[in-house]
C-alpha cells in the first residue's frame, strides 16, 4: 500500500513540522521593529481621523458642513453640460484643507479652492456634469477627502437625460 520511501518522507515531514512548532515565536520580527528606536515614528502621521474609534471634539478639528449634499438637475437633454455649486462652511475650530475631490466618472468633474478654509470660512465645491452619452436616470457622486473630521464627504447629483 505505502512504500518505505513514502513512509520515510511522511515521518520526516512530521518531525520538521513539530520541530518548527516548538520554536519560541514570542519575539517576532514585528516586535523587534516596534522596539527599534531607529524605526519611523508614528507621530509623523498622527491624524485624529486615522483611528475610527477615537472621538475628536470640534475644538480639535475642522468640520465642513454642506448646505446640501444632493442636487437633482431634473430632466436634461443629452449633451447639456450643467453645473451646481455645493456651498459649505467650516464649523470646526481648525483649518480644513480639501486634499482631494474625485468624480465617480469622467462626466462628473469637481472644482474647488485649494486654500485652507479657516474656522467660520465658507466656500463652494463646483460640480460639472456632462450629459453626453448618459441617457436615462443618472446618479453620480463626488468623493471629497479633507484633513477634518469626518475626513470624507460624498456629494451626489441626479439627472434624467433624454435624447
Amino acid at each position: 500500500m505505502y512504500g518505505k520511501k513514502n513512509i520515510f518522507m511522511l515521518v520526516l515531514v512530521s518531525i520538521l513540522v513539530l520541530a518548527a512548532c516548538q520554536n519560541d515565536t514570542s519575539k517576532s520580527s514585528h516586535d523587534e521593529v516596534l522596539n527599534d528606536s531607529s524605526a519611523l515614528s508614528t507621530d509623523l502621521v498622527n491624524n485624529p481621523t486615522t483611528d475610527e474609534n477615537q472621538v475628536v471634539s470640534l475644538e480639535q478639528s475642522g468640520l465642513l458642513v454642506f448646505a446640501d449634499t444632493v442636487h437633482d438637475f431634473g430632466k436634461l437633454t443629452e449633451g447639456e453640460v450643467i453645473q451646481h455649486e455645493f456651498e459649505y462652511v467650516n464649523k470646526g475650530s481648525k483649518e480644513v484643507i480639501i486634499t482631494n475631490a474625485k468624480g465617480s466618472c469622467g462626466c462628473t468633474v469637481p472644482e474647488y479652492d485649494y486654500e485652507p478654509i479657516p474656522p467660520g470660512g465658507t466656500g463652494v465645491m463646483k460640480v460639472t456634469f456632462d450629459s453626453k452619452g448618459k441617457t436615462g436616470f443618472n446618479e453620480k457622486s463626488v468623493m471629497i477627502t479633507t484633513n477634518g473630521v469626518p475626513s470624507k464627504y460624498r456629494l451626489t447629483i441626479l439627472a434624467t437625460v433624454t435624447k
